[in-house]
């Protein structure tokens, strides 16, 4: 297989929403949000090209399957690289929640600021951040989670006051490696983010608000203090505009020379600039970073209060996965988002409950049309043709408690959910899975990326031209 038409189809979910946007912001202001004046900017450095900031040393063209330890290194680069566009965080610094694991897990995470016995369940939020200064998601403060919970959940009712990250720009979700063992998923997930965040960087230099006048101040015998000032101040602006331009310049260069013409830098430049993209890459972190598809024994993706029994609630919620997914849905709006898996290829949406074997989901025209568009969009790679599309009951299976039918319906089909009762990590509020009517109503379509589930890296396909059809160059 290629990473590259796994690249180019989780762009469209986050492309789709560009008509929803523009009822939020025109595209002058998404235009002007990219151009904002840095902090300081007369000691900024651009960030090293994304080829760089991977690693010290040359990097090699061809995509490789991260371990855990190098997804942690890529995002803190990020983050770092990248601050007015993207944050990282995890959901148990955001929401409160427990680690999974023992002390021979995770051990990278101790390069993170805040660690513990298990593994992190790291968060990625990608947005314009000085677009929207006031955003929960960005001014993030991990002791007053139940405060930030609650202002989401009252932006849903008529205080116009609140300034809720989907009220300017729609929310998209994506996660990888709810099954620990299928091990494509967050190595896309984070090519994709570094090719909008990159993009989104080059678009917003240069980032002084104007270039300085070519007015120049006499100096003659009678020029005063203040016209010597002035000059000085008007040399050092020139000085401040020419690096600003050459750094403006030399970084849509770069990009042009990994494969990215100015029309996909512009693009994938308005994407972060129109919405907020929330990516989770290892939802599983405990299994990713062991290499087994559950968590600690169970399987985060029949760990979903949707279309499980009532007398197994104690059935639901008990992942630390389970629960993170669940906590980023009851604090956002997501219409749409995509989940990796492998062991398959194919791109699969609801229905995917036994109890709905035979029935068409409400909408199944719709889900269909966009999937057919995914695979269109992803095109296939050396030997495959475009991914198969259809229901997970008829392409993949039907399962009790999995997360895409859940977050497809579990708002408005609430005869099909269950309040949980786990007893694992101390247990869970069964308050956290009673949903109100919008929470829960996401076209989160399932991507069974590959057959292998852990594909070699020969077949991974190469870096040349990261959004054009083909295998990248073999």
């Amino acid at each position: 297989m290629s990473l590259l038409p796994l690249l180019s189809l989780l762009l469209v979910p986050v492309a789709s929403l560009a008509s929803s946007s523009s009822a939020h912001t025109t595209q002058h202001q998404q235009q002007q949000h990219l151009h904002h004046d840095a902090p300081n900017h007369r000691s900024y450095n651009p960030p090293p090209s994304r080829h760089h900031h991977r690693s010290t040393q040359q990097k090699e063209e061809r995509y490789e399957i991260l371990p855990s330890s190098a997804i942690l290194e890529r995002m803190q680069n990020l983050a770092k690289a990248y601050p007015f566009f993207v944050t990282l965080t995890t959901t148990q610094e955001w929401f409160g929640l427990p680690r999974a694991g023992h002390d021979s897990d995770c051990l990278f995470d101790k390069n993170y600021p805040v660690s513990g016995t298990g593994c992190n369940n790291y968060v990625l939020i990608i947005q314009d951040k000085v677009a929207y200064p006031d955003d929960p998601d960005v001014a993030l403060d991990h002791d007053f989670v139940d405060h930030y919970l609650n202002l989401e959940e009252s932006s849903l009712g008529d205080n116009n006051n609140i300034n809720s990250g989907w009220k300017h720009v729609p929310d998209v979700f994506l996660s990888g490696a709810v099954h620990g063992n299928e091990r494509v998923g967050p190595t896309s997930l984070l090519e994709m983010t570094e090719l909008l965040l990159g993009a989104a960087h080059c678009e917003s230099l240069p980032r002084m608000r104007y270039k300085p006048s070519d007015d120049v101040v006499s100096n003659n015998t009678n020029t005063t203090l203040s016209s010597e000032n002035a000059n000085l101040q008007k040399i050092q602006e020139e000085e401040d505009w020419k690096r600003e331009l050459f750094n403006a310049q030399n970084c849509r260069l770069t990009l042009e020379g990994e494969g990215i013409p100015p029309h996909h830098r512009r693009w994938l430049a308005r994407l972060v600039s129109s919405r907020r993209t929330i990516v989770i890459p290892t939802a599983n972190a405990l299994g990713y970073s062991r290499d087994q598809r559950e968590e600690d024994g169970i399987d985060p993706n029949r760990d979903f209060p949707f279309d499980i029994r009532e007398n197994d609630r104690d059935k639901c919620m008990q992942t630390v996965a389970g629960r993170s997914i669940n906590e980023l849905f009851r604090s956002h709006l997501f219409p749409v988002g995509l989940t990796f898996h492998g062991g398959m290829e194919v791109i699969a949406y609801e229905w995917g409950a036994p109890t709905y074997l035979d029935n068409d989901a409400p909408d199944a025209i719709a889900q269909n049309a966009i999937a057919g568009a995914y695979s269109r969009y992803a095109g296939g790679f050396s030997g495959h043709v475009a991914y198969d599309f259809g229901t997970m009951n008829d392409k993949v299976y039907y399962v009790r408690g999995g997360m895409e039918d859940w977050a497809f319906a579990g708002s408005w089909d609430p005869d099909r959910v269950v309040q949980c009762a786990p007893t694992t990590f101390g247990g869970y509020p069964a308050e956290k899975t009673t949903y109100n009517n919008s929470t829960l109503r996401a076209f989160n379509m399932l991507i069974e990326t590959s057959s292998p589930k852990t594909p070699k890296r020969k077949d991974l396909g190469k870096r040349t031209n990261p959004l054009e059809g083909g295998d990248g160059g073999g």
